[in-house]
């Protein structure tokens, strides 16, 4: 009721500036609104340029509307357009960063499925090389566990010698000739004992010192390998899926799915209907892995006609609660406004937008990847030979 009260009170104002301008733009717009026959009289008299009859009705449908419309708070009408504007604005930021992340995740699937491969053969040779570090280190450690053992029994067997030319010495005559020869034994015994000893304690750290850091090296590429394979996996069941779409299919879908998310986004709706809105984004994500065009295209039919307004600008009649709206809206801004410049700045945006010639791109990855598998390969094939020796 109250959109055609304020569209015949603009029209009448325009009729009193003689501006036909804005007569004719808010009469294509109150033709749609004539819900009863004197708005439809108005319609008439106004397209036939009657402004004196259409001025007499006017008038006369504004006094009877106005007996029986309840008078509405400026501030709340003008709080309302407010908040309708920064939603606006708010489903603008999310396209754009929709956008954005849409952009990077077809670069990325992209990038698995030209180069992916390639990537996982290199991370496989990897964790080939660790695991043969992680061997050659074990076994490095197993001969110092041996040596540790033997320069221990040396050490053991030293100090026994030590006892038998201490006591030697002892019963030789201190002024003797032979007194002095064992004092040069016992001192180059000591001497080995002591060498002996410092040895044992550099093979005794060495022991969990050398081998830690290659265990931690193998856990981290077989870890790395996994992940990688997971995720090429999951690229690949995408790609396939999308190959069953015709390309004028596959644009539609990233449309329409774009086009859903800004009607139902859970950042943009009131928070009555959040979880709704959650439930449906949900919908959504699942019909886009699928590859499900239809189910998109229902959804969007189903947010765009005979559904409630998902808006707090449509849902509030609350002038506390509306600028509470507005303060929260304006924070989501602020954040998303952060979030995109930040997003900006990381080197896979830099890279993928910057990229003028993919494929010339692509080509130049391949070619260095090649030269890291074949290092890689060198370097395996060096360790099997070490391993074998």
């Amino acid at each position: 009721m109250s959109t055609p009260i304020k569209r015949l009170e603009i029209i009448k104002y325009a009729i009193e500036l003689e501006d036909d301008d804005i007569i004719q733009s808010q009469l294509a717009r109150l033709k749609s609104e004539a819900f009863d026959d004197e708005l439809q009289g108005i319609v008439t008299a106004l397209e036939g340029k009657n402004y004196t009859r259409a001025m007499a009705a006017i008038t006369a449908w504004l006094q009877s509307q106005r007996a029986v419309t309840q008078w509405r708070d400026p501030q709340m009408a003008a709080s309302k357009l407010e908040l309708k504007a920064l939603e606006e604005r708010l489903r603008d930021l999310i396209d754009r960063r929709n956008a954005r992340v849409q952009q990077l995740d077809e670069f990325n699937d992209l990038y698995f499925s030209r180069l992916g491969p390639l990537m996982q053969q290199i991370l496989s040779l990897r964790k080939t090389l660790a695991e043969l570090n992680l061997r050659r280190q074990q076994a490095e450690a197993r001969r110092r566990e041996e040596d540790y053992r033997r320069c221990q029994q040396y050490t053991a067997q030293a100090v026994e010698v030590l006892a038998t030319l201490t006591q030697r010495w002892r019963d030789l005559p201190a002024d003797s000739v032979q007194a002095a020869d064992a004092r040069k034994q016992l001192q180059q015994q000591s001497n080995l004992i002591a060498n002996l000893l410092a040895e044992a304690l550099e093979l005794e750290t060495g022991l969990t010192r050398e081998e830690e850091p290659a265990r931690q090296a193998r856990d981290q590429a077989n870890e790395e390998f996994e992940k990688y394979r997971e995720q090429h996996h999951d690229v690949e069941v995408r790609l396939r899926k999308g190959k069953a779409l015709s390309e004028e299919d596959r644009n539609e879908l990233k449309r329409l799915w774009r086009q859903a998310s800004k009607l139902c986004h859970p950042d943009l709706v009131a928070d009555d209907r959040k979880e709704e809105a959650n439930a449906i984004m949900v919908q959504l994500n699942q019909a886009k892995q699928r590859g499900d065009v239809k189910a998109i295209r229902s959804l969007v039919a189903r947010l765009q006609h005979g559904f409630e307004p998902l808006m707090a600008s449509d849902r509030l009649y609350d002038l506390e609660r509306i600028r509470k709206r507005i303060a929260q809206v304006r924070e989501q801004i602020d954040t998303l406004v952060n979030e995109l410049a930040e997003l900006e700045k990381e080197e896979s945006w830099l890279l993928v937008s910057s990229l003028s010639n993919m494929e010339a791109y692509f080509a130049q990855q391949e070619k260095a990847l090649h030269d890291v598998r074949a290092s890689l390969e060198h370097q395996v094939s060096e360790a099997q030979v070490d391993a074998a020796a």
